[in-house]
């Protein structure tokens, strides 16, 4: 499958923060009409053709609330914005929740306890937005002590996160 490489439309500034070209807003956007904010690399999934996968070209979209990302991934299922996860030091975690709270409202609570080797038992705070047009979970811990992340997209995409989240009662004790 042939690689496509989009860039912004009109010659727009590359977006800084990805909530500047990948808001959650966006979510069920056309292909198209997203470029307009985002300057993103694209490639047709190889093993679904239904799936294109887009990462920022160097220089866009490089924070999320002021703090640094080191990976952001766009996945558009037939055309539209389905699904964008965004990764970030765990040491910003603390920063960028006050900002999706600002944004969204509070959100559902769904902390639970970890089990993390020698190092214990701590709490992974998990926040969850959920609205009819998309599903917002930003987690402390994402299956890595050094590692937090902001997932968001349409409902349908969120559910098996969801159902991964939810399997543990919150409060409740899981593995990272």
């Amino acid at each position: 499958m042939g690689a496509c490489c989009a860039l912004a439309l009109g010659g727009a500034r590359a977006a800084g923060d990805v909530f500047e070209g990948l808001a959650p807003e966006l979510v069920g956007a056309e292909f198209t009409s997203v470029l307009e904010g985002a300057e993103l690399a694209c490639q047709q999934d190889r093993a679904d053709p239904e799936l294109r996968r887009c990462t920022p070209l160097p220089g866009a979209l490089e924070t999320l609330a002021g703090a640094g990302v080191s990976k952001v991934e766009a996945l558009f299922r037939d055309g539209r914005l389905a699904l964008i996860t965004v990764y970030f030091p765990e040491a910003r975690f603390a920063q960028v929740l006050p900002a999706l709270s600002a944004r969204l409202g509070e959100g559902s609570d769904w902390s639970v306890n970890v089990r993390s080797g020698m190092a214990g038992q701590f709490s992974d705070e998990i926040r969850i937005w959920e609205t009819d047009r998309f599903v917002l979970v930003a987690q402390q811990y994402d299956r890595r002590i050094d590692r937090s992340s902001v997932i968001y997209g349409s409902p349908r995409e969120m559910a098996r996160l969801l159902r991964t989240i939810e399997s543990t009662p919150r409060g409740g004790l899981r593995d990272l």
